[in-house]
């Protein structure tokens, strides 16, 4: 009797512990796994965003050279009073201003924009006008200057000339202006950091541009635009001197900046 009592009381006793063992067995959540069953990596925490001032500013720098290619812009014009009439009249006069200047091969010559249409004139006059424009560029200054004159005495309207730079040039003067703003950029930081009492760390989020789309600002002097409005009703060749031309290089970027040390003891 003593025997079965102590095996019943055993048998409890087990019992009790293993529903023990389940229900905490029940309660842990499963460790996580990767796809492929084993552990995953632990992932650092970001580390914390680095102290200090950002001074935002941009520096400048430029790059000049004379203009080397000039720019002549024509306007062919004709009129009369049926529209197939005067397309023929205004086909005519172009073609004779491109057969002077097909023996030209220093000169480059475009044909451009064409337009016919009906203009009113007093007492409600109508009449068929047609009109396309010619432009001639050059570095030949002289010689494109006398063709202008030729053009003139076709029959063609002087409409404005230009100065420019050709490409390589222009490249040049940017490249110039370029790195000119960058050893400016450091320099300015510096000293700025020095103004406010603070140290440079670096540099970031450096830019190179400007106003135009492709990220530089070329400089056009005033003095070939004055020139238009006279050359455009002149009887006599036209004239036209080259100036300097400017391209301006801006670079921007964001200093971070520190509190400077305090000096150790000795």
């Amino acid at each position: 009797m003593t025997l079965h009592r102590s095996l019943k009381f055993t048998g409890l006793t087990a019992l009790a512990t293993g529903c023990l063992l389940g229900s905490v067995a029940m309660a842990a959540p499963p460790a996580p796994t990767s796809p492929d069953g084993e552990p995953p990596a632990m992932i650092p925490p970001e580390p914390p965003h680095p102290h200090g001032t950002l001074l935002a500013f941009a520096v400048s720098d430029e790059a000049q050279a004379k203009a080397d290619t000039l720019s002549i812009r024509f306007s062919a014009r004709t009129e009369g009073s049926s529209p197939t009439g005067t397309q023929q009249h205004l086909n005519q006069l172009v073609s004779s201003a491109m057969a002077i200047l097909k023996d030209q091969p220093d000169v480059k010559s475009t044909a451009e924009t064409y337009t016919v249409g009906q203009e009113y004139g007093p007492h409600d006059k109508r009449s068929w006008v047609a009109r396309q424009s010619l432009t001639l560029s050059s570095q030949n200054r002289d010689g494109l200057l006398a063709l202008a004159e030729k053009l003139q005495k076709l029959g063609l309207g002087l409409e404005d000339m230009q100065w420019t730079l050709n490409p390589e040039t222009r490249e040049k003067l940017e490249k110039q202006a370029r790195l000119g703003a960058l050893k400016k950029l450091r320099q300015q930081a510096e000293e700025d950091a020095a103004a406010l009492g603070q140290t440079l760390i670096g540099l970031e989020r450096v830019r190179i541009g400007s106003h135009g789309a492709d990220g530089f600002e070329p400089l056009h002097p005033a003095g070939p635009m004055l020139m238009m409005a006279e050359a455009r009703s002149a009887a006599a060749a036209p004239e036209s001197t080259a100036e300097m031309q400017t391209v301006r290089v801006t670079v921007s970027a964001q200093a971070r900046l520190a509190d400077r040390e305090p000096p150790t003891a000795p």
